[in-house]
């Protein structure tokens, strides 16, 4: 399937990108630049999302876990809503770089999430991604994981790219982890990614059982 363009080179180039090292090149000669390109694009994916935990997710001192982090654009936001408890993980080190100096994280760790996260079972109360399942980078894999480290009714929300949403397994996955009493839906709608016409992907909230 030809692999969809972005509203900019930036981010067609980002789409076109293959697994591992591919990535990390990339973002290590993006990061600084990376969010001065994704507000020219006016890129509000990130905004959507968060907005979206912080409607299931009411306690400030809430840990939540930013997969994916980059530079920091979703926990912006919830930083700016008051919310203190936020570690990020990111495969880029310079994107880990530039998220630290945001001062908004507590704790960032460079790893690939397709791996095992190093932290504890039961270990946050949220998790939240953006841009993350998309072209080039991450499938559904670590949604095994992402309930593992998340508390017993703990909150999961994230965009997937609606290109792969089916084609790579994102819609089953959810479905078999709901099917298998691992979570419930509590929110999954398409949106813009971009201030745009286009709908660019799903935005997904699912909650851990209890």
């Amino acid at each position: 399937m030809p692999v969809t363009k972005g509203p900019c080179a930036f981010v067609s180039e980002a789409y076109s990108l293959g697994q591992g090292e591919n990535i990390v090149g990339f973002y290590q000669k993006w990061a600084d630049d990376y969010d001065d390109q994704m507000l020219e694009v006016d890129y509000v994916a990130p905004t959507v999302i968060a907005q979206l935990l912080c409607e299931h997710v009411s306690e400030k001192s809430a840990e939540i876990l930013d997969v994916g982090c980059g530079t920091g654009l979703t926990c912006r936001l919830l930083a700016e809503r008051g919310y203190y408890s936020l570690d990020g993980i990111d495969l880029s080190p310079d994107m880990i770089r530039v998220a630290g100096g945001q001062g908004i994280y507590r704790d960032l760790i460079v790893g690939d999430v397709n791996k095992t996260i190093e932290r504890e079972t039961d270990s946050y109360d949220a998790v939240i991604s953006s841009g993350t399942f998309t072209h080039g980078h991450v499938g559904p894999e670590p949604f095994d994981e992402i309930f593992r480290i998340l508390r017993p009714g703990g909150i999961f929300a994230c965009t997937v790219h609606k290109d792969l949403w089916e084609l790579k397994g994102f819609k089953d996955k959810f479905d078999f982890l709901v099917g298998d009493g691992i979570c419930k839906c509590l929110h999954q709608k398409k949106g813009r990614y971009y201030e745009t016409e286009n709908i660019d992907g799903w935005f997904c909230v699912y909650q851990k059982s209890s």
